[in-house]
């Protein structure tokens, strides 16, 4: 197995997101490093970066560094040459855990790589998914999963909807040629089940940074 971390530098909405400090001075990919060193060899896991200067931040992690060509850090290039352009930088024929730092708090890296040794012959893809009952409308205010009046239900009886997460996936070398995108043509789901954040906007990154230290303390 193969990490390949996109830690571009050129972020629109937040500057230097992955890299400037999130918590006690560690950034998004220190905190992502962290994890990851716990469970695969430093010499599998691999920082795409635009800018040579962040080889600093491989180097300090004693991973490898990817100097990824600029058009694979823009919106404007499509989704799918981005994940074939990056992973085309990644050595070997392994799989690959494809990672972005969006999330900082999860956490469940083993368990990923548990579960993908057991159904890697049966899927192309493993992808991160969030589980939530809740009462949603569609887009037309129907209930989705419930109903009003005599046909509502207590929200541990409405079937769940799922939100992908997009920070974290496994990709078969197979399912990158031939789909080129984050989910492979036989997807294995993986439920998690932790607090999650997606950090977009300034907004993202101060409630991020008060959950993250919330859950940080009541970790000790």
């Amino acid at each position: 197995m193969k990490a390949v971390i996109l830690g571009k530098a050129s972020s629109r909405r937040i500057p230097v997101k992955n890299y400037k400090p999130f918590y006690q001075g560690r950034s998004l990919t220190d905190i992502l490093l962290e994890k990851l060193t716990r469970v695969l060899d430093r010499g599998d896991i691999f920082l795409s970066c635009e800018d040579a200067q962040y080889r600093r931040v491989a180097d300090q992690w004693g991973i490898q560094f990817i100097h990824r060509d600029i058009k694979y850090t823009l919106l404007e290039t499509n989704t799918v040459d981005v994940v074939r352009g990056v992973c085309k930088d990644v050595p070997g024929n392994d799989d690959i855990l494809y990672c972005s730092c969006m999330d900082p708090l999860f956490d469940d890296y083993e368990k990923m790589l548990q579960i993908w040794d057991e159904v890697r012959g049966q899927h192309d893809s493993l992808n991160v998914v969030y589980p939530s009952k809740n009462y949603y409308l569609d887009q037309n205010h129907n209930p989705i999963g419930f109903g009003f009046g005599h046909w509502h239900k207590y929200s541990q009886f409405i079937p769940p909807v799922y939100q992908i997460s997009w920070a974290n996936e496994i990709l078969s070398r197979e399912s990158i040629v031939r789909c080129g995108y984050m989910v492979g043509e036989n997807p294995y789901w993986f439920d998690a089940y932790n607090p999650s954040v997606d950090i977009d906007t300034e907004n993202d990154w101060e409630l991020a940074q008060v959950i993250y230290a919330h859950y940080m303390r009541s970790e000790r």
